[in-house]
């Protein structure tokens, strides 16, 4: 039977806070921040009035993607970091290319702003998967 305790609060902590990081930067302006709000329709005024509760569920769900992340690795038990990135990898392809692209056809998103958003979320998971490797 799979145990669900979480044994280390600091490494889901640290992973999240480095997501939220990656996330802030991919999404600046000076990474792809104008380009993602051209083709996602979003205007600065939007994203200013963004509500503190939409903040807080983000962050709920990263802090979620730690937790199941840091659940793999213990199930997976892999031997390397380059063994967990490659994890991630597979976890990112599996489920999050497919779910976004066929979302993206269906949705009408463009092109642009599905690989904008896809070649973010690869970039998340390594990280936090590297954090949580090691704790």
């Amino acid at each position: 039977m799979l145990n669900f305790v979480i044994t280390n609060y600091f490494g889901i902590i640290l992973a999240s806070f480095f997501a939220v990081i990656v996330a802030v930067v991919w999404h600046s302006p000076l990474v792809l921040g104008k380009i993602w709000q051209k083709e996602a329709g979003v205007e600065s005024k939007d994203i200013k009035s963004i509500s503190i509760s939409n903040y807080l569920i983000a962050l709920s769900m990263i802090l979620l993607t730690a937790v199941v992340l840091k659940r793999v690795l213990v199930i997976t038990n892999p031997q390397t970091l380059f063994d967990a990135i490659k994890l991630s990898v597979w976890i990112w392809v599996g489920f999050m290319v497919t779910y976004v692209v066929v979302g993206g056809i269906f949705e009408k998103v463009s092109k642009k702003l599905i690989l904008i958003d896809l070649v973010g979320q690869v970039i998340i998971l390594i990280t936090m998967i590297s954090v949580l490797y090691y704790y």
